[in-house]
């Protein structure tokens, strides 16, 4: 843990915030950099399983423009999976009195501040978890 105030925060920060984030849900998170995120997630080893997800993490400034965006969709239309773009906020512990709420949130930093990290999933119908019930047919056999 570094020694930052909110105002100095990098995106190297909101990198390890939610990383923290992720790995808190369950998953293991890797480096994305292969897939041109800056994060992977993976439900289980991966060497047993894919990952299905790419994170973006938007920048301290907040600054994420359509480019981006479409740029990304793209990237993971050919890698198979769903986009996660990640937004990394500062909460105070008035705005967390939610027991729910409070389970999300990650301490950062000396002293601690605490973050939540808002999730936007982008799919796509290529990506996990988009199944069609679409009949297909192979020679004489339907597949359901």
């Amino acid at each position: 843990m570094s020694s930052i105030s909110p105002i100095n925060r990098t995106i190297s920060d909101h990198i390890s915030i939610t990383r923290t984030h992720f790995t808190n849900k369950g998953y293991r998170v890797h480096s994305g950099l292969q897939f041109g995120c800056e994060l992977v997630l993976y439900a289980d080893e991966p060497g047993r399983v894919h990952s299905d997800f790419c994170v973006h993490v938007v920048p301290p400034d907040g600054s994420m423009d359509w480019r981006m965006i479409q740029t990304l969709t793209r990237l993971v239309v050919s890698t198979g999976k769903t986009l996660i773009v990640a937004h990394v906020k500062e909460v105070s512990k008035d705005t967390t009195k939610d027991k729910t709420m409070e389970d999300m949130v990650v301490s950062y930093g000396d002293p601690a501040v605490r973050y939540i990290v808002e999730e936007l999933a982008i799919a796509t119908e290529h990506a996990p978890f988009r199944h069609k019930n679409v009949m297909k047919g192979v020679g004489m056999q339907i597949k359901h």
